[in-house]
């Protein structure tokens, strides 16, 4: 599979590819899990493909001035950081890659951004799960902070 993404490309030496499809591997693992989809998918910004209000769930807004530090912070803090890898997707016709837990926390900014501010992001083990939506909240069912 040809690398498009210039974060995937950055790390490219740093990354397994999980899956070639994300949106049918978000679709499975999923259902997997027994988490339920969005089913009012509109176009704005908050829209999520995980419906967060049928699970327990946090959420925080990590789109503010001198953010990096502090969210890099609350990842250290957090349940995450025990999972030795993250599993991240991206887009149509983009790949799923696993990469170290350390990297992503290190560039967790890069990484929300080279997804668009559309991703799912999984633990290595599939028990911890978090979504990125474009209004900049980060949703999960773990508490970060």
């Amino acid at each position: 599979m040809e690398i498009k993404n210039w974060k995937l490309k950055e790390v490219i030496n740093q990354l397994e590819i999980i899956s070639e499809n994300s949106p049918k591997f978000i679709d499975n693992k999923l259902r997997e899990l027994g988490i339920s989809k969005a089913d009012n998918l509109n176009i704005n910004r908050e829209e999520t493909y995980i419906d967060w209000r049928k699970m327990t769930h946090h959420k925080f807004f990590f789109d503010y001035e001198n953010n990096k530090n502090d969210v890099a912070k609350a990842f250290k803090n957090s349940p995450l950081f025990k999972s030795k890898n993250v599993i991240i997707t991206y887009g149509w016709n983009e790949p799923v890659v696993k990469i170290k837990t350390d990297l992503f926390i290190k560039d967790w900014e890069d990484f929300f951004q080279s997804t668009k501010y559309q991703t799912c992001i999984f633990s290595e083990d599939y028990s911890l799960v978090m979504e990125v939506s474009r209004d900049y909240y980060l949703h999960s069912n773990f508490k970060i902070q």
